[in-house]
């Protein structure tokens, strides 16, 4: 028999099912979910400038639509530091193709018995290339997965379920309700 918490489907908390109406006593009594405290996260670890644009890029969009959490500071750290080294190894690859364009435009001025040791640098800034490609590659779709588990991709955003805001009541109006009961 499969157990029915395994799986990939995400499974609503009982505070979800209770504002979605769908909360059962003999289903749902025992759920007890984390609430993590809203706020700021402080990072858990130092950032070189890269990686704090970035965590300083999520924390205002996280801000903007209201999903701060304090606990979040540690998926957005490696979220940060995934972005930087990301960023290393496209500089790196931007680097390489540099040096091919000028070894292949100066191919022509060089001596025959030198061609092979230029030969053999563009051998080796080609393999660079590549491997450079293949690791951005990898480190954009991780830091996509990143962008989906936070919900802010335009298709997982419609995912994110924000428990309703507290009702603002200022003096005044508070005065009013506690006359008329």
């Amino acid at each position: 028999m499969s157990n029915p918490h395994a799986g990939s489907n995400a499974r609503k908390s009982r505070a979800a099912h209770e504002r979605a109406g769908t909360f059962r006593k003999d289903r749902h009594a025992d759920l007890k979910n984390p609430e993590p405290s809203a706020g700021r996260p402080d990072p858990p670890g130092e950032f070189g400038p890269i990686a704090r644009a970035e965590w300083d890029r999520l924390l205002w969009a996280f801000d903007d639509m209201g999903m701060l959490v304090k606990v979040d500071g540690f998926a957005l750290y490696q979220h940060c530091q995934l972005f930087a080294e990301t960023e290393a190894v496209a500089g790196q690859q931007a680097e390489a193709r540099a040096g091919l364009r000028i070894l292949e435009e100066n191919l022509g001025d060089i001596e025959a018995e030198d061609k092979v040791q230029l030969f053999a640098q563009i051998v080796t800034l080609h393999k660079l290339v590549s491997k450079c490609t293949d690791q951005l590659r990898q480190g954009r779709m991780a830091l996509r997965q990143y962008l989906v588990e936070f919900g802010l991709t335009p298709a997982s955003r419609g995912r994110v379920k924000l428990p309703p805001k507290p009702e603002q009541v200022d003096e005044f109006t508070a005065y009013q309700k506690q006359r008329r009961a």
